[in-house]
């Protein structure tokens, strides 16, 4: 890198003048962050089954209810605790399941970090649903523009970019939210920029959507902080020593932060996708075409199966046969295996069950995972499945883009079933109807956060009292 002491692109008091000054929004990038909101608030209700939840509540800090000391709620839990650990405990929840959606080119999950900050500062500081959506289209911009200068060096080497991209998106968000100048919100990038970390060794165990909790406290807290008057430094991005150098490489170009906005990240082609499945994103066009080609197979035996992918898959996908669920959501065999004996890939594919089914297991050493040269610098995980039968037929499928990404949006009927299947054991029908009516309004007057609020915290809404 050039010496960024002499950088031209003042790019942390750029990004502290945008934060503050934008708005004025198009609409479908509104509508496009309503989507993410809403589909993020279902992973968290799915999430907070899973034992990492059961962990982190005897861990924080937590109270039955509400109180003066502890006014953020914990996501299906009943408990409440001071703003920045229900921020950590609902971005942890949210990414859980790895159902939250992902962005490129950050290859990062930006709502299991922004939404979770949403929720922690409207307990701080009255807001509406509007807001809401601005910061959120401000957080996701922040994810965006650093996987842009970037990418994909920075996650090559090992670090999750939910994480290191994550405390800055979240500072950016709850500054927003919180009212910051601009001269404070510099240095909550500031303190924002030394708490960022992840390292992707821990994927495939709880700390990976740890990660994500832990990018939406640290980026509360740097906001809490310098709106208290802690001080950081006002070129935390650019200097020698800041974050560009520290995170980046000799090519990396901080320009695009002279452009904030042009385009708006979540306009861009591959700017946010949702999850149809709840596995490493990696996976889906692989479980796309697997599950085309179970309709195919009509129950033939299979002899063997190849799936050509693009080098950019080995980074993630990093497990054969699995030692449990969460290793399962990074094993495109086990993913691949999954949907051509069951044909279907839902939350309960990932379970310790399902995990050591033996029609899966027997199938997982007959599938080779290989880059295709057709495929080898695709950024968006393109992968061609072919199937062999034990009769000589071969049946094949190539998914080039994974449902869920801009060109193959969710409609609001995909958007209700997904968020059905993840809340199914958390709220009764009527109650999910509500809270995903609520939801998508939010972006409108009827968009009520405090009866949001009082939907994921378990206390019954207004709207219900007075009915």
């Amino acid at each position: 890198m050039k010496d960024a002491n002499k950088s031209p692109i003042p790019s942390t008091r750029l990004l502290a003048e945008f934060a503050v000054q934008a708005d004025g929004f198009p609409e479908a990038a509104r509508a496009r962050a309503v989507d993410a909101i809403t589909d993020c608030v279902g992973c968290m209700l799915a999430g907070r089954r899973e034992p990492l939840a059961d962990a982190l509540l005897r861990t924080l800090t937590i109270t039955p209810g509400s109180a003066p000391h502890a006014p953020a709620m914990l996501v299906g839990t009943g408990y409440h605790a001071p703003a920045s650990d229900a921020a950590l405990f609902n971005g942890a929840i949210a990414h859980a399941l790895d159902y939250d959606d992902t962005n490129h080119p950050a290859y990062a999950h930006p709502s299991a970090v922004i939404v979770p900050v949403l929720l922690a500062a409207a307990a701080l500081r009255p807001c509406t649903g509007c807001d809401w959506v601005d910061a959120y289209i401000l957080g996701l911009e922040v994810f965006g523009k650093l996987g842009r200068v970037l990418n994909t060096a920075h996650y090559k080497r090992g670090w999750h970019a939910t994480a290191t991209f994550g405390a800055l998106a979240a500072a950016i968000v709850a500054g927003r939210l919180l009212g910051l100048d601009a001269a404070t919100m510099e240095m909550a990038i500031g303190i924002a920029v030394s708490s960022a970390g992840g390292a992707r060794v821990n994927f495939g165990s709880m700390v990976k959507p740890l990660h994500a909790g832990l990018a939406a406290r640290n980026g509360l807290q740097a906001v809490m902080m310098a709106a208290n008057g802690l001080a950081s430094s006002t070129q935390s991005l650019e200097r020698r020593y800041g974050y560009f150098d520290l995170f980046g490489d000799t090519h990396a170009d901080a320009t695009c932060f002279q452009d904030l906005g042009k385009p708006l990240e979540i306009l861009t082609e591959y700017g946010l996708a949702l999850k149809p499945y709840p596995a490493c994103g990696a996976t889906h066009p692989g479980i796309e075409a697997a599950l085309a080609l179970h309709e195919q197979l009509a129950g033939a035996p299979i002899q063997s199966v190849h799936a050509g992918v693009c080098e950019m898959a080995f980074e993630p996908l990093i497990y054969v046969e699995p030692k449990g669920a969460l290793q399962g959501k990074f094993s495109l065999h086990y993913c691949l295996a999954a949907a051509l004996v069951d044909g279907q890939v839902n939350l309960a594919t990932f379970s310790d069950e399902k995990i050591a089914d033996p029609r899966i297991l027997a199938l997982i050493p007959r599938i080779h995972m290989e880059v295709d040269e057709r495929l080898r610098h695709d950024s968006e995980f393109a992968t061609r499945v072919a199937v062999t039968t034990r009769d000589g037929r071969t049946l094949e499928r190539e998914v080039p883009l994974a449902l869920g990404k801009p060109d193959r949006w969710m409609s609001r009927a995909q958007l209700k079933r997904k968020f059905d299947d993840c809340c199914a054991t958390a709220l009764a029908a009527t109650r999910r109807d509500s809270l995903f009516d609520a939801l998508q309004s939010l972006d409108h007057e009827s968009g009520n956060i405090a009866n949001l609020v009082r939907y994921l915290s378990g206390e019954q809404p207004a709207d219900e009292q007075s009915s």
